[in-house]
């Protein structure tokens, strides 16, 4: 018999069970006799038995436990931001963060410390105190007090670095928190710094303290979960919808014990989402779960093939995804926006590339569509060039990507055998991509998955590979969009494809509610979210699908505001 606790949420999310069905699992290769048709229909009821279970949460609920997690270099630049106000990203010089869990670079699993990156701790904190030196400005907000006439310097330090470390620490200090920065102070002024040049060092100390780089939360001995402390709920809040520290008002709320109050967390998720930091939900949240991240650094179209590619085209293509989904957010929209809207944010470059006349200046700007192919992320060039290759579109990557992103139904990775498509659709012989695809299917290993993966990507084949509109393809041929998925279900144009996604939009909500909760919490998702999930779900449903709601659920779920013992 199945257990709850063997799943996790890859596997539940799956359509295992349709697949035991209709005879596609076990693979023939993998098993040396296949199951009778009762032994399936065993196996189904069982798998539906557990699901049930899953969504009911008939099973004992846990927390979760997330790893200690350093900051990842968002985290850190927009953390050194709100404490000292410098304008440089220093963490941009940090090795990369990994992705982990459902594919978010906030996963204390993956938030490894390499010894290059204490190096570059190091160096950042020079760099840091250097800048708050040079900067007038920036001084008189970190230096806000200095001794007056007589009077000990270390009394005014005390006051200056209590302020600072108590920001950084995020949670209430101890004496021998403030004992070690004003040792630093007092040598400082023992060597003759004045009591300004002498906070260098104890600013250097905080910026690689272990409770600065690091968010750590306390267990309770003897208890098998708890609430986390009101300190601990602010600092999650804050790296959840700003990927930043607390701010002083909610730090003076957590001082107070008033964050716990369902009341005042409402009125305060309210403010953050309100407030322009929230523009991480897009940027990080958004950008990494959908994709368009990886336009940034990863998509490389090839310049000769596509010489209208500029620079500052890839970045009115990046901010056109972050506006968008800022905006779902900031307005409360329904988050099946997403799929199909009628508006979009352009400039006059980005709008050129897309043929929307009457668009003047470099601004972003909210325009209402007439193009029913455009509207919603699958008509955003930041993802059609993101799942494109440098010299032609990949019906495979486009179609995997609305699977896997959009859906949470990855499909299997290819078998080893399954060879390699063409990096370019120009063909001396005139065939399309789409007929060396076709012979690509032939292969008995490839044809499985392709069946389900290319009708999506063909859909999409209007659009070339930097996103623009187009009649026909590299070779000077018609382009071909017709596709047929499972059931005789028939599209040609990408209007269809989003109808069809809204019209079965379950898949896509679920897969946007478990997202959500996996980046809220920082930890890879478990058999028992399954339960929040299925909640989160209902919740959309019975609001509209409007996204604040569902954030707001995030923030009062017992995983969020809790903690377990074990993982």
């Amino acid at each position: 018999e199945i257990q709850a606790s063997d799943w996790s949420s890859d596997v539940c999310s799956s359509d295992l069970a349709q697949q035991i069905k209709t005879g596609e699992m076990p693979p023939e290769d993998d098993v040396d006799e296949l199951p009778t048709s009762e032994e399936r229909s065993l196996m189904v009821a069982e798998i539906e038995k557990v699901m049930a279970h899953l969504k009911k949460g008939d099973f004992p609920r846990n927390p979760g436990r997330p790893t200690i997690r350093r900051l990842n270099r968002n985290e850190y630049n927009n953390t050194v931001r709100d404490m000292f106000g410098i304008g440089f990203l220093p963490a941009n010089e940090f090795p990369a963060d990994g992705a982990g869990g459902e594919g978010f670079d906030n996963v204390g699993d993956v938030l490894f410390v390499p010894p290059v990156l204490m190096e570059k701790y190091l160096s950042a904190a020079k760099k840091i105190v250097d800048a708050i030196y040079t900067t007038p400005a920036l001084k008189k907000r970190v230096i806000f007090r200095l001794p007056k006439d007589k009077e000990d310097p270390l009394v005014a330090a005390k006051i200056v670095l209590t302020s600072h470390a108590s920001l950084a620490f995020r949670r209430r200090l101890t004496e021998t928190d403030i004992e070690h920065l004003l040792e630093l102070y007092a040598n400082g002024i023992k060597r003759g710094d004045s009591a300004e040049e002498a906070y260098r060092a104890p600013l250097r100390a905080l910026l690689i303290h272990p409770s600065f780089l690091f968010r750590t939360e306390n267990d309770e001995p003897g208890k098998k979960e708890w609430q986390v402390d009101s300190f601990e709920l602010a600092t999650r809040l804050s790296y959840f919808l700003w990927a930043s520290m607390p701010d002083r008002q909610l730090f003076q709320l957590a001082s107070q014990g008033k964050l716990s109050d369902p009341a005042v967390l409402e009125a305060q998720v309210l403010r953050m989402l309100n407030d322009k930091r929230s523009d991480t939900l897009a940027r990080h949240f958004a950008g990494q779960w959908l994709g368009f991240e990886e336009l940034r650094e990863v998509a490389n179209p090839d310049l000769k093939r596509f010489p209208t590619f500029t620079e500052s085209l890839r970045v009115s293509m990046y901010r056109e995804s972050v506006e968008f989904f800022d905006y779902v957010q900031k307005n409360n929209r329904p988050i099946t926006d997403l799929i199909d809207s009628d508006y979009t944010f352009v400039n006059e470059e980005l709008a050129r590339h897309y043929g929307i006349p009457g668009i003047v200046g470099p601004q972003m700007r909210l325009v209402k569509l007439t193009d029913k192919q455009r509207g919603g992320v699958i008509g955003h060039a930041s993802i059609l060039t993101a799942t494109s290759l440098p010299l032609r579109t990949s019906p495979v990557k486009r179609g995997k990507w609305i699977l896997d992103t959009l859906l949470g139904t990855p499909p299997p990775p290819p078998p080893p055998d399954a060879g390699e498509l063409p990096a370019d659709d120009q063909t001396p012989d005139g065939l399309s991509f789409r007929q060396q695809l076709e012979l690509h299917r032939q292969k008995p290993n490839c044809a499985g998955c392709h069946e389900k993966i290319d009708p999506l990507g063909f859909g999409l084949e209007n659009f070339d590979a930097i996103g623009r509109w187009r009649t026909t393809d590299a070779n000077g041929q018609k382009v071909d969009s017709v596709a047929t998925l499972p059931g005789d279900i028939v599209f040609s144009t990408p209007a269809e494809l989003k109808k069809l996604l809204k019209e079965g939009n379950e898949l896509f909500c679920k897969n946007f509610c478990r997202k959500l909760l996996a980046y809220a919490l920082g930890r890879p998702l478990e058999y028992y979210d399954e339960p929040v999930i299925e909640d989160l779900y209902q919740l959309l449903v019975k609001n509209q699908f409007q996204i604040r709601p569902v954030i707001l659920a995030v923030v009062k779920s017992h995983p969020f505001q809790s903690r377990s013992a074990e993982r």
